[in-house]
């Protein structure tokens, strides 16, 4: 029946798009689900297309059929080479750590497809995706064989020192992963590479000759461009400088991207003579709400002047600006920790006892366990639910996030017990409120909930400087 008052608008569209399902057979061969996330993602990115066409703006239609044409032509669409770089991976390694680590980043909405393997001696290396901005280069990959994979054979210097971008070699970086059974090892890998290339493609060469004592050859050859996440990305040009008891930085540029915050800097030490046995900093960072960011990661290199930077999670919009406090990490004198002149490679360092605080879980809440003079945590409840024990707290002090990350948990042999995520979860709504999952746990086994009391660290308050973001 042909109605000429039904209106389609943009909202109606979207709903359509989300419970349309097209024959996968003839559209998607590889039959992939398409998780919550992802089709939050697909239909932000599709409202954005139909915002920017006045011709979608607002509909009229004369049947249902026709509805249902139009979502199956948009449903079409996307699989041509202009929408498909802006419909988020089905399945994307780098969107699945960035979850587990909560770090908010849109990495599946930006990552490009590689889907490149190869197959020598019964190792199989796969290349799934990548990524690229200005100064980095992320991969996520999986490895299988056909033999059981031992942690200890888990060596991954092989892969990665074989990789070079636009023919140089990379500049240092880190890579983190997970077994998803005995044969099979999926991660991520994120690595710096030489800022002087300035190009809008890199052309990536992984030429790979022997994993885990196995000499073979797994080689491959692809390009990442940069435009995408770079033209998403806001960059603010800023000249902060901070005075640390040893040296003086200056804040070049902070980098809001989809994935992430990065804070670059350049210095100078004030004693040169103290080079080799600096001390060691991390940031605290914190928006203009007083939410702290969640590092990622750091760099710095040069011997004299030195450049670096520090990462952290995407922020939320546009901040006016970002809050930092140093944080000195404090070595005691019997950890021997230095870098001989002209060896990098040179390290000698022994273990040490970090002083915490530890209290039995009883099942009697709040529980606190002190933290010295940054703060304390506050164990609310702990629950069994669907097979996993959730411990529920508060951070209270100085730096949240930081202080959350230091709940850890022993069983009655002083055993730590991993975790079943990398990292903790914190309320959106309060973020000074954490929750960590555990594989189930009898609580009535002497387990103990134990703490740092940052006796390790201090805090360099009387250095803590704000960047404006304008």
């Amino acid at each position: 029946m042909f109605d000429k008052n039904l209106l389609l608008e943009e909202k109606d569209i979207l709903k359509l798009l989300n419970y349309f399902r097209l024959d996968q057979e003839g559209l998607n061969p590889a039959g992939d689900e398409v998780s919550e996330w992802q089709r939050e993602r697909i239909k932000k990115t599709l409202k954005r297309k139909i915002r920017s066409t006045r011709s979608f703006k607002i509909l009229r239609f004369g049947s249902i059929a026709a509805v249902v044409l139009l979502a199956a032509a948009i449903a079409l669409e996307t699989t041509s080479p202009v929408w498909a770089r802006n419909i988020p991976l089905v399945n994307s390694v780098l969107q699945m750590f960035s979850d587990k680590f909560g770090y908010r980043g849109d990495y599946a909405a930006y990552s490009q497809l590689v889907d490149k393997s190869v197959t020598d001696h019964g190792i199989t290396v796969t290349i799934n995706e990548a990524l690229a901005d200005d100064t980095k280069i992320i991969l996520g990959y999986t490895l299988k064989s056909d033999r059981k994979i031992e942690a200890d054979d888990l060596s991954l210097a092989d892969l990665f020192e074989a990789t070079k971008v636009n023919g140089s070699p990379l500049n240092g970086g880190g890579a983190t992963g997970e077994f998803t059974d005995d044969f099979t090892y999926v991660g991520r890998c994120e690595f710096k590479y030489d800022p002087s290339l300035f190009f809008n493609k890199l052309k990536v060469d992984i030429n790979v000759k022997e994993l885990w004592g196995v000499e073979g050859n797994w080689d491959f050859a692809f390009t990442v461009s940069k435009d995408e996440l770079i033209d998403n990305s806001k960059v603010f040009n800023t000249k902060v400088k901070v005075d640390l008891p040893d040296q003086v930085i200056t804040i070049d540029k902070v980098v809001l991207s989809p994935i992430d915050t990065t804070i670059f800097y350049s210095g100078v030490y004030k004693d040169q003579a103290t080079v080799n046995m600096i001390p060691h900093y991390t940031w605290i960072a914190f928006d203009n709400q007083g939410v702290e960011l969640v590092p990622k990661g750091s760099s710095q290199h040069g011997i004299g002047p030195f450049t670096g930077s520090m990462q952290f999670e995407k922020t939320k919009g546009i901040p006016p600006c970002l809050t930092v406090i140093p944080c000195l990490q404090i070595l005691p004198e019997e950890v021997k920790l230095g870098m001989k002149p002209g060896n990098q490679k040179t390290r000698v360092a022994q273990t040490t006892e970090i002083p915490s605080e530890s209290r039995v879980l009883d099942g009697k809440f709040p529980l606190e366990l002190p933290q010295g003079k940054i703060g304390k945590l506050i164990i609310r409840e702990i629950a069994n639910e669907k097979g996993e024990t959730i411990i529920r707290y508060t951070a209270a002090g100085k730096a949240p996030y930081h202080q959350g990350k230091a709940l850890y948990i022993k069983d009655a042999a002083g055993e730590s017990v991993a975790a079943k995520n990398y990292d903790i979860r914190r309320d959106a709504a309060h973020p000074q409120e954490f929750t960590k999952v555990f594989p189930l746990l009898d609580l009535s086994k002497g387990y103990t909930a134990c703490t740092s009391r940052f006796e390790d660290e201090e805090l360099l308050e009387n250095s803590q400087f704000t960047i404006e973001l304008k």
